[in-house]
């Protein structure tokens, strides 16, 4: 049921291989283990897309190739999590990384003002390719709350997936006693 479903929306190797960025690699994209199906592969790919989707760092993709090369994962699940993720919940991500690191550097929470000014910081630092000042109080909270929220939410899907996996197949063998 759980291999079913994930196959079901999965797009093919020779969809993914087309991408320009997957050029970089070679053949070692076309490794058949990152296209299996199967509960430690998808649960991999479920942790390193969460982990780095919720990043907000340039270059995302490459990373997230890398990891799942060297983990063996399900590649086609690793970006599709990334892709998804970032844009969609990126504000919330933040905001919650930015309350994260404030309770772990018992500062109160930032309001709007200086979470407008770190934002302007950083896409001006991002504008002039690095060159720019970034208040680095507010940076260290913000990264420590980013990764701590990567960890949290990447082990979170983790267990959620190999969970899933595993009611799905009690399930089919229930249903199959009972057919017997």
């Amino acid at each position: 049921m759980a291999k079913r479903f994930f196959r079901s929306w999965l797009p093919s190797p020779e969809q993914v291989n087309n991408l320009k960025i997957m050029k970089i690699f070679g053949d070692k994209a076309l490794n058949p283990t990152l296209w299996y199906v199967n509960r430690k592969s998808i649960s991999k790919a479920m942790f390193i897309g969460t982990f780095w989707g919720i990043l907000p760092i340039p270059l995302h993709s490459i990373l997230i190739i890398l990891t799942v090369l060297i983990f063996e994962a399900n590649l086609p699940i690793g970006l599709l999590l990334a892709w998804v993720m970032n844009p969609l919940t990126i504000v919330p991500i933040l905001i919650f990384a930015f309350w994260i690191g404030s309770k772990i550097y018992h500062v109160h929470m930032i309001n709007k003002e200086m979470l407008l000014g770190v934002f302007h910081q950083i896409t001006h630092w991002i504008k002039n390719f690095g060159h720019g000042h970034i208040d680095l109080s507010l940076a260290k909270i913000l990264a420590t709350g980013l990764l701590i929220e990567a960890l949290i939410f990447a082990v979170l899907f983790f267990a959620i997936t190999r969970i899933y996996w595993r009611w799905s197949i009690i399930k089919k063998w229930r249903m199959r006693q009972n057919c017997k």
